[in-house]
């Protein structure tokens, strides 16, 4: 008999439950006690007296309770401590403790015909092939969606709605383009579509727990990296990417990285107490170099100007195409003056992006970008002076145009282009794969000899530099 059929008959045979037995006394100080078989009424579907121990037992415990839970008094040596009657409630306990949790496993098994598998053994061949075809369509919407980075959910899944969620309509609009599937939909009933959110979750859930089984077997025990950074995709919405490497861990140092409590080191580390953290050299530079520049007042209030200016300029569509615009009329007229040149790869479209302390170079990026479309930035601030929404975009942009046409802003500007133009470069070169920490530090040595040089002998070129930018 198998130990699934053994159980089974154990659970429907009649349980111990002796009534009319003379039940030995026990002493207890100067009174005796004995076992009461009215407790046989008030819990007889478990409880069980064995007449050798003078101990009662808990049937259903003893068959199904979970292997985590500790040790117990009904499973293994019988309770027999007459005096204390409430223990028998106590064993119970509420509706979510062991024993009840053992007591249902004990009810679906008594209920063989009501298991999964007999419900799969009752289906015909068409209806196994249709739920393994709706199954498949299912789960391939799901990887879809997930490798895509796609919300699941809409704000009304029912069928007569226009907005029902990305799954649902890429599962309505795959079963309009195969007859197979299609035939599968319109023949299942409701509880058999495997569209409730619960059914995705748990989908989710198995394809997650069947991919970090495949990377964990994968590394086995090696030494392995975990690369985490932000990554942004078209429409500006965050992401997180996460790329596995051979040895330790790096992170660009960011709050919600290595935030004592809740940060993702801190994360790992609570997983794994052998992991070790290496912070990006890159990232250092970056960051020390933000830290260092906007303790200076005029330089932090560049930054925040350009701040400014990237929300003014990109707040509306129409902004941004006539920033596009602007710039391609007065690239169109330079190339006729031949004051620039034509070729593969120059006088590509740009705009103006955001500044992030984390993100490497990118105060430097934002910096030439202004610089090059300075003219078409400066049309835009126009328009929004003359014919902004409100008073407070026209008093914004009349205030930014006053700031940037300022020679004290166009120095300082040029100023921090030369010398995030030496630690840019530093940056790039520690990013690559093949650099050493002795050529690291080399090319650091050679930078500071760079910065050194500008503080030296590099005004009088940056004023020429400035003077022909206002000029111009």
């Amino acid at each position: 008999m198998t130990e699934t059929k053994l159980d089974v008959h154990i659970c429907k045979k009649v349980l111990c439950q002796p009534r009319t037995h003379d039940f030995p006394q026990t002493a207890y100080g100067s009174s005796f006690r004995r076992f009461n078989p009215n407790r046989f009424d008030d819990y007889g579907n478990w409880l069980e007296y064995s007449i050798s121990k003078d101990a009662v037992f808990c049937l259903c415990c003893y068959l199904m309770k979970p292997e985590t839970e500790g040790g117990d008094a009904f499973v293994t040596n019988g309770f027999s401590n007459w005096k204390k009657k409430e223990r028998l409630q106590i064993q119970v306990g509420l509706h979510d403790s062991a024993h009840n949790q053992a007591w249902r496993k004990c009810e679906a098994l008594m209920r063989p015909k009501q298991h999964i598998t007999a419900a799969i053994e009752k289906r015909s061949e068409q209806a196994k092939k249709n739920y393994q075809i709706h199954l498949t369509a299912t789960i391939d919407c799901i990887r879809f969606l997930l490798r895509q980075g796609l919300a699941f959910r809409g704000n009304d899944e029912t069928d007569d709605s226009v907005n029902q969620g990305n799954f649902l309509e890429l599962l309505n609009f795959i079963a309009q383009h195969n007859e197979e599937i299609d035939r599968a939909f319109k023949n299942a009933r409701g509880n058999l579509k495997l569209i409730a959110p619960s059914i995705q979750k748990d989908i989710v859930r198995a394809a997650a727990r069947e991919t970090t089984k495949v990377i964990v077997d994968d590394l086995g025990d090696e030494l392995f990296a975990v690369l985490v950074d932000e990554a942004r995709d078209i429409s500006i919405k965050e992401q997180m990417s996460v790329c596995l490497r051979v040895r330790g861990q790096g992170y660009d140092g960011a709050s919600n990285m290595q935030g004592e409590f809740n940060g993702l080191k801190t994360l790992i580390l609570k997983e794994n107490s052998y992991a070790f953290y290496v912070h990006c050299f890159a990232h250092q530079l970056q960051l020390a170099l933000v830290t260092v520049a906007k303790k200076q007042v005029e330089i932090a209030l560049i930054f925040n100007l350009l701040t400014n200016l990237c929300n003014v300029v990109g707040a509306s569509c129409k902004r941004r195409d006539m920033l596009r615009d602007s710039q391609m009329t007065k690239t169109i007229e330079a190339l006729k003056s031949g004051e620039i040149s034509s070729g593969r790869g120059l006088n590509q479209e740009t705009a103006l992006k955001r500044a992030g302390d984390t993100r490497w170079g990118s105060h430097y990026g934002t910096i030439l970008r202004l610089i090059s479309l300075f003219p078409s930035v400066v049309n835009v601030l126009e328009y929004v002076e003359e014919d902004g929404n409100n008073s407070e975009q026209r008093a914004e942009a009349c205030h930014l145009l006053n700031v940037i046409q300022s020679f004290e802003f166009i120095f300082n500007l040029h100023l921090m282009k030369n010398i995030l133009g030496v630690t840019n470069e530093l940056s790039q070169a520690l990013q690559k794969n093949d650099q050493d920490i002795i050529n690291a530090m080399a090319l650091v040595k050679v930078s500071k000899q760079r910065l050194q040089n500008i503080r030296d002998d590099g005004w009088s070129l940056l004023l020429d530099e400035v003077s022909l930018f206002c000029d111009k």
